[in-house]
């Protein structure tokens, strides 16, 4: 379930600071793949991407489908890779497309309109707390965990603790 050469994060901003410089200085991260349907399609949010990550990494841009065949010949891969996909519902459709059910990184869902807090760097609707619980009953497992020096915090805590 854990591949410890692969890091799977779920992060509303995808490549941004502390992807970079919190987990690429704690992690000999090679390569960072941004799995996203839409922005696979379009130049120039590939090419803004692009210019977030130092120039000796390698960066990937990728859809769904080509994402779970990048992962799932890569788990064992080194150097590290970072993928890093937005949200629970990208997760869902990665399980759909074969996906196998493994260790997930929430970094930040930031606050939108709809949104409860979890977490300083938890948000989430009632359709994204949904879809996770999903996920968890297919075997996923998640840990919060924003930047490397924090502690894990098992979301699955975090969920029951707001039921009561």
């Amino acid at each position: 379930m854990s591949h410890p050469s692969l890091i799977l994060r779920i992060d509303d901003r995808l490549i941004h600071g502390q992807v970079i410089v919190g987990w690429g200085s704690r992690f000999p991260i090679h390569t960072y793949v941004v799995v996203d349907d839409e922005i696979a399609e379009q130049e120039w949010e590939r090419n803004l991407l692009k210019m977030a990550v130092p120039p000796d990494k390698t960066v990937e841009i990728l859809t769904i489908r080509e994402g779970v065949q990048f992962i799932t010949e890569h788990l064992q891969a080194k150097p590290m890779i970072m993928v890093l996909i937005s949200s629970p519902f990208q997760l869902e459709a990665m399980a759909n497309a074969g996906l196998p059910p493994m260790e997930v990184n929430i970094g930040g869902l930031h606050f939108k309109e709809g949104r409860k807090q979890y977490l300083n760097y938890l948000f989430l609707t009632e359709e994204e707390k949904d879809a996770f619980l999903r996920l968890m009953e297919n075997g996923f497992t998640f840990y919060c965990q924003d930047i490397p020096n924090n502690p894990r915090i098992d979301l699955k805590k975090v969920l029951e603790r707001q039921r009561k």
